[in-house]
């Protein structure tokens, strides 16, 4: 195995004009052919330990509100997860949740290395091509900010999760405060700081290289999954994110 056919990524709106650069790792359940089914039901691969349902129709309707260009995994997280370092144990999870996942039960130096080559490496090196462009079209303006999008599952390990989302970033991260006190003045949404996950942990790892390191305004947004089942609620959630974002940048930035 790690041989696919199709590059791990797309890009939409590639020649979109707005000050922002749109991530999504896990847009994408597809598990190419080289890799079977991995063992899994077809209602296994639809669930959340597959992809970020939702996550890809609000970036695709945000991409289009402020026409930004959007950058997309097109290989589910479970073949090789795109947001994790390249020594991560959770790279090729053997479980993911309560979840076994057969054909990742026994994968040796070997197979990790070929689906490296595969997925993870071709992503990244395409996202910093990506970001590059982005940065020499935008010479003499401001930078573009990078904003990853995700999605969450309501019920993790039996805990519920009672909020919507969930706005991620590392350290004394302007942007991410400013997208935080946005989102959270929004009536009749519930808005956690670095929620589910801590922005400070491994879930950061394509901002942190792609956008951190290079100085941009970053943050990531995850939203509760069953507040997506519809393209009108994703939609919705991207007009929320495209106000917040706009009010997070201001001319000094």
């Amino acid at each position: 195995m790690g041989e696919i056919a199709d590059p791990p990524f797309a890009i939409d709106n590639a020649a979109g004009r707005g000050p922002l650069l749109i991530v999504c790792d896990h847009a994408s359940n597809r598990i190419p052919p080289a890799y079977g089914d991995l063992g899994l039901t077809p209602e296994a691969r639809a669930d959340h330990i597959a992809w970020d349902p939702g996550a890809l129709s609000v970036s695709r309707h945000l991409s289009r509100i402020v026409d930004a260009p959007l950058f997309r995994g097109t290989v589910s997280r479970l073949v090789a997860d795109v947001n994790r370092e390249a020594d991560s144990p959770t790279l090729i999870p053997a479980v993911s949740e309560t979840t076994p996942i057969p054909g990742n039960a026994d994968v040796g130096a070997d197979e990790r290395s070929a689906r490296l080559a595969a997925v993870h490496v071709p992503y990244h090196a395409a996202l910093a091509t990506f970001v590059e462009e982005a940065l020499a079209r935008r010479a003499g303006a401001p930078p573009p900010a990078v904003v990853a999008i995700h999605s969450f599952t309501p019920v993790y390990m039996g805990t519920p999760r009672d909020f919507d989302a969930g706005v991620l970033f590392e350290g004394a991260n302007r942007f991410g405060q400013r997208v935080l006190d946005a989102l959270a003045a929004v009536p009749g949404i519930a808005v956690r700081a670095n929620a589910p996950y801590s922005g400070e942990g491994e879930v950061y790892y394509t901002l942190r290289r792609h956008a951190a390191a290079r100085g941009l305004p970053n943050v990531m947004i995850e939203i509760r999954n069953d507040l997506l089942h519809t393209e009108a609620e994703a939609e919705a959630w991207a007009m929320r994110l495209a106000a917040a974002i706009r009010a997070a940048r201001p001319a000094d930035d």
